[in-house]
């Protein structure tokens, strides 16, 4: 058995190096037939139906509020952390200011964790029976009002904490009359 390398191929014939090995037709005709398409597994085996990753996409939210808001009331560290915690400006700057802004963001957060999963479990029962646009369009309103109520309570839970404490994490004194 002879085995020739490409430069002794070179050697004896010139145009056989440059000359492509296949041309069109043969490509063609290796490609007839051929669904790239298929290549691609079934979304619904992977995601289940699309209403099931609605449902569950406008679920997360609200769980992880709840969540969060549980962690922030019970197992907040008891002194001023970077690591774990609700951190602002105003509630890091001594002991006392720590423990009111965690108390205060662990019942905010968990109260709207829970609201939020009550209202949004009701609100995303009929996804399934609803067309696809009107699905998707009421999943990502339901993302929405949930993004911006989160952000709303984080603004009063910051507000509050700057209103009560000074930078320096003491009371602030009311003004007299």
């Amino acid at each position: 058995m002879t085995f020739v390398t490409l430069s002794a191929l070179a050697a004896t014939d010139p145009t056989a190096v440059t000359e492509p090995m296949l041309d069109k037709e043969s490509i063609k005709a290796l490609m007839d037939g051929f669904a790239p398409e298929k290549l691609l597994p079934d979304l619904s085996k992977v995601f289940g139906s699309l209403a099931t990753v609605c449902r569950f996409a406008v679920m997360v939210g609200p769980v992880v509020l709840l969540i969060l808001g549980l962690a922030y009331l019970f197992l907040a560290p008891k002194e001023a952390n970077y690591y774990f915690g609700y951190r602002c400006y105003y509630g890091m700057g001594s002991v006392r200011a720590w423990r009111f802004t965690q108390r205060l963001a662990g019942m905010l957060l968990s109260l709207l964790g829970l609201v939020l999963t009550i209202v949004m479990a009701v609100a995303s029962r009929n996804f399934s029976a609803m067309e696809v646009t009107d699905m998707a369009w009421k999943a990502v309103s339901c993302l929405i009002w949930e993004a911006v109520l989160a952000l709303i309570v984080t603004l009063a839970i910051n507000l509050t904490a700057a209103v009560r404490f000074n930078r320096k994490g003491e009371l602030r004194k009311k003004k007299a009359a």
